[in-house]
């Protein structure tokens, strides 16, 4: 298998593939197709320039360069390319915003960790925060 930021990429959504419901990836996925539903990666995602995701997102690190209409949470840490949309609000620990990047929703990163414990795959259910600036 492939390393894909520093995990193992185990899972691929080609272009032109769609998904519609709920995934677990244990370790680390990227999506050059379609996703619609509720995402949960163990490890990283990476959404390709191609990659569109419709969903609620959680994770341990994402990069993006396509389109994510959700939430997206991720533990550690989310870089948004140059070439990405982000409609919904992000929380993460470190956040990289590239010059380009378009977000549409509220941002929230911190040092702090007390409400960003890694990701579990399969995931719980908890009651979902609104997120704020």
């Amino acid at each position: 298998m492939a390393k894909q930021n520093g995990g193992q990429l185990n899972t691929i959504v080609g272009k032109g593939s769609v998904l519609e419901g709920t995934f677990n990836i244990n370790n680390s996925l990227r999506v050059d197709g379609s996703i619609k539903g509720r995402l949960t990666v163990g490890d990283s995602l990476t959404v390709g320039k191609e990659g569109v995701i419709e969903a609620d997102i959680e994770t341990k690190k994402a990069t993006v360069a396509g389109k994510v209409i959700g939430t997206l949470k991720a533990s550690e840490r989310i870089v948004l390319e140059s070439s990405s949309t982000l409609e919904g609000d992000l929380k993460t620990k470190f956040l990289v915003i590239e010059e380009g990047a378009v977000v549409v929703g509220n941002c929230q990163s911190s040092n702090e960790t007390k409400d960003l414990s890694p990701v579990k795959v399969p995931p719980k259910k908890e009651q979902q925060n609104k997120i704020s600036s």
